[in-house]
């Protein structure tokens, strides 16, 4: 039977439905296959959908590449058509006329016992599928399966089980719900069934066709649409000098990157030789080199000099380290401007854009000075390496395993994950001084409990590995001092959302901290990008010469939530994730925060006003 398939923007893929997650479609419910058994390559290649950069490659991917989505058209086929394979899961399903669980099996007219019977194998299928039951079984090393219902009860005599049960019960609660056996009468509490372990069988649903082998740690039965179901492994970078030029990207291509790290090339006739055989040969696109040569030399050496000098570096380069060179060109952006000599040149402006006469320095009540550093032009690409499966984390042995998301082609040793680019607009947002070099402040003192608590985990981070629900938090992140910019983002985004003509949703956070010689300066960049455009319409770096108004906005109620005193008197500790943070003041929605809304504290922000 044909498929009728579900719409899914490139975006959605990488934060939210990867592989190994499980989908609404009007077909029922399907597993995401992983890109190795989804058919999307059978026929083409990734590097024709290769997104270009280098430092995200080289250091938070290890030098593994990355491609994006290619849509319906790009692969030549019609709108509605599918083409990336899923794989219909789960294949239990409930009657709920008749409180009967069954299961289909393939091309057969096995349903409810109890309702009339279905003239052919479709109409059985149709009828499994809108009813397919919402509870699965799944580990914490990424391993989902059907819930074994035939092993919850023990059976009498010699009964083996049915191909159908009974779901007796009902009401708010699953103590409320029973399985019975219709052979032997056998029967089990759904409740006490959903709180035990069973053994893993070791299955990984994006990979259906393959058996699944041992797996050793324990499963539980989750709902489907459980958040801790699937949590996506984001990386993400933002395109900063010297590499945001369309030359650099034009140079990062992989036919013309491994030129220039196997071959010296000392000149661009030399270079435009080499890449013309190539297009002889049909392995380059020959608008390269039709793209180059409206560069001159001098811009052409000193590109291949940026990216080679990448590529050699021989510093060890981590997240931090990333983070920390955004931060240093953000703000030199502030500071001089970005490129600070604009010029026109071939294949579009750069994507990190920033025109110094528009940057805006507001004087608080406070004495402090708050800058703001509108951006008309960023890229950021977002990558997802894996996923994990939070599932059972309150114990300390059974953490979880990230599960690699990535493409091998055939007879070819390096991987590609799925990645995203995205291009819009952006506002930074730091403190600045008139006695300081470059205008850059130390973050003001902050005072009270709150920043202490963080910062004794900041100092003792050995103490805090183990906090359950945000495993792999890095020690940076607990720095009292990103804690108040994480919040006063959040804050932010709410109260831009009013005015911008973005949803909060649709607006982004990157948090910025630097500890140098224990001075510590930070800031956020809040941006909105799109896949798949050249940029936004303005709607935020709109509101630069307003946003005095914007912080009043932001800072209004921060003394009030409707979950308060319960929600203010909340603080952090070893078993907590945030302080004083709920739905009703601080939280926001998942794709937006870079950290799925932890590392949060009103309290600490509302004790240390800007």
């Amino acid at each position: 039977m044909a498929s009728k398939g579900q719409s899914l923007r490139p975006s959605q893929y990488i934060t939210t439905f990867g592989p190994g997650s499980i989908l609404e479609t009007p077909d029922g419910p399907v597993a995401i296959a992983s890109p190795s058994h989804s058919r999307l390559f059978d026929n083409s290649h990734p590097e024709l959908y290769e997104i270009r950069d280098l430092r995200l490659s080289q250091t938070l991917l290890n030098n593994k590449k990355i491609f994006r989505l290619p849509s319906n058209a790009e692969l030549g086929f019609k709108e509605n058509l599918v083409v990336y394979n899923a794989y219909n899961f789960p294949r239990w399903s409930l009657c709920p006329n008749h409180g009967i669980l069954y299961r289909y099996e393939s091309q057969s007219l096995i349903d409810c016992p109890h309702c009339p019977k279905k003239r052919t194998w479709v109409e059985a299928w149709a009828k499994s599928r809108e009813e397919a039951v919402r509870f699965v079984l799944a580990c914490s090393h990424g391993h989902v399966d059907e819930v074994p219902w035939g092993s919850l009860m023990k059976h009498k005599g010699k009964c083996s089980g049915s191909n159908f049960y009974k779901w007796e019960g009902g009401g708010g609660a699953i103590k409320n719900i029973q399985i019975t056996c219709p052979n032997c009468d056998a029967k089990e509490n759904f409740g006490n069934a959903y709180s035990r372990k069973f053994p893993c069988r070791g299955k990984f649903i994006e990979r259906a066709l393959e058996e699944g082998t041992h797996c050793g740690k324990p499963a539980k039965i989750i709902q489907r649409g459980a958040a801790n179901l699937r949590v996506s492994e984001i990386r993400s970078a933002l395109t900063i000098p010297p590499l945001d030029t369309a030359l650099h990207r034009l140079l990062q291509s992989r036919a013309v990157l491994d030129i220039l790290v196997a071959v010296p090339v000392n000149s661009k006739n030399e270079l435009v030789q080499i890449l013309n055989n190539l297009v002889k040969g049909k392995r380059l696109d020959p608008t390269i080199t039709e793209t180059l040569n409206q560069y001159d030399e001098a811009e052409i050496m000193g590109a291949i000099a940026d990216i080679l000098g990448e590529i050699n570096n021989s510093e060890e380069i981590t997240e931090a380290t990333l983070r920390k060179d955004e931060f240093i060109s953000l703000q030199n952006a502030a500071c001089e401007g970005a490129p600070p000599q604009r010029s026109d040149k071939a294949g579009g402006p750069n994507q990190f854009e920033v025109y110094i006469e528009n940057v805006r320095q507001f004087n608080l009540d406070s004495g402090r000075i708050l800058r703001i550093t509108p951006l008309s032009r960023l890229r950021v690409v977002m990558v997802q390496i894996g996923y994990t499966r939070p599932i059972d984390a309150d114990n300390e042995k059974n953490q979880p395993k990230i599960v690699p998301v990535e493409y091998v082609p055939p007879n070819e040793r390096i991987a590609w994950h799925p990645g995203v680019e995205l291009f819009g607009e952006g506002i930074f947002i730091d403190f600045v001084s008139d006695r300081e070099p470059q205008g850059i402040s130390e973050h003001f003192p902050l005072q009270g409990e709150a920043p202490n608590r963080w910062r004794r985990a900041y100092n003792a981070p050995e103490c805090y590995r183990k906090i359950k629900a945000m495993p792999g938090t890095k020690e940076e992140y607990l720095h009292p001092v990103f804690v108040w910019w994480h919040t006063l983002s959040h804050r932010l985004i709410t109260a831009l959302s009013v005015d911008s003509g973005y949803s909060s949703a649709a607006i982004r956070e990157r948090v910025y901290t630097s500890t140098v010689n224990n001075k510590t300066t930070g800031g956020v960049l809040l941006y909105t990008a799109q896949s798949g455009g050249d940029g936004t319409l303005g709607g935020l770096i709109g509101l630069v010469p307003h946003f005095d108004r914007i912080l009043k906005s932001a800072l209004r109620n921060i003394d009030a939530c409707s979950n308060d005193p319960i929600c203010i008197e909340e603080q952090f500790g070893e078993d907590k994730v945030n302080g004083a943070a709920c739905y009703a003041c601080q939280l926001i929605s998942e794709t937006s925060c870079e950290h799925r809304n932890t590392l949060l504290d009103r309290g600490l922000l509302l004790d240390n006003l800007p």
